[in-house]
């Protein structure tokens, strides 16, 4: 018999996740067509999606072509604790970095960054990859972060640089450690502690760059 050791009653259970609506946008479409089984049971074939719709989580080969794919990373790598990163700069640099997170980072933490601006944008705007007036992290945030080992960045309203260059050598520095991204994300600032557990589970799929995910944060009742 297994013995639960928590209960779930004292905690809330926070959806970060998107819901994906068929048809809402062609620059991340997902088209569904109402079908039938052999017994007659309905289901429904997917004509047309990609890897990055919706909330999803990018691994090592979204980046590298060598790199590697959803199945090759273990469970654990998607889900574990969690900081919170509340962005107030429009430039987020080491000193910003050290100096929200540097007290109670741990190594293999999952990092929520949060976009506390003000400056928000729709998910249609996320999704055509207009980034506006937004925050924007920079490589030396990247260095920083990096030291602590991270298996996710879940990334808010945020840019990852102020052109593909910087875009590029973001992703690199994180990624080359294994530390994967979860993109297009709901609801923080329901998140009302500096610390949680994080859970972004992608799809089991073989060969894949980036999988769908359902992500939520578990944090304790105030």
């Amino acid at each position: 018999m297994i013995k639960m050791t928590f209960n779930l009653e004292e905690f809330d259970i926070i959806d970060i996740s998107y819901t994906i609506i068929p048809g809402e946008n062609p620059d991340r479409p997902f088209a569904i067509q109402k079908a039938l089984l052999q017994d007659r049971t309905i289901r429904y074939d997917i004509l047309k999606t990609h890897s990055h719709v919706g909330t999803h989580v990018e691994v090592g080969a979204h980046f590298y072509d060598d790199g590697k794919t959803i199945t090759d990373y273990p469970l654990n790598h998607f889900h574990g604790p969690g900081i919170l990163f509340p962005v107030r700069d429009k430039l987020i640099t080491e000193k910003t970095c050290k100096d929200s997170l540097e007290k109670n980072i741990k190594n293999g933490d999952i990092i929520v960054i949060r976009n506390d601006t003000g400056i928000k944008l729709t998910k249609q705007q996320l999704y055509i990859g207009d980034k506006g007036e937004l925050p924007q992290l920079t490589a030396e945030a990247a260095r920083w972060m990096v030291k602590f080992k991270p298996k996710l960045l879940v990334l808010d309203n945020i840019r990852l640089g102020k052109d593909v260059e910087e875009i590029r050598e973001f992703h690199d520095i994180l990624m080359s450690q294994d530390v994967c991204f979860v993109e297009i994300v709901d609801n923080l600032d329901k998140i009302t502690q500096d610390r949680f557990y994080v859970m972004a589970l992608p799809i089991k799929i073989h060969n894949l760059d980036s999988s769908f995910c359902r992500a939520i944060i578990i944090q304790k009742k105030s």
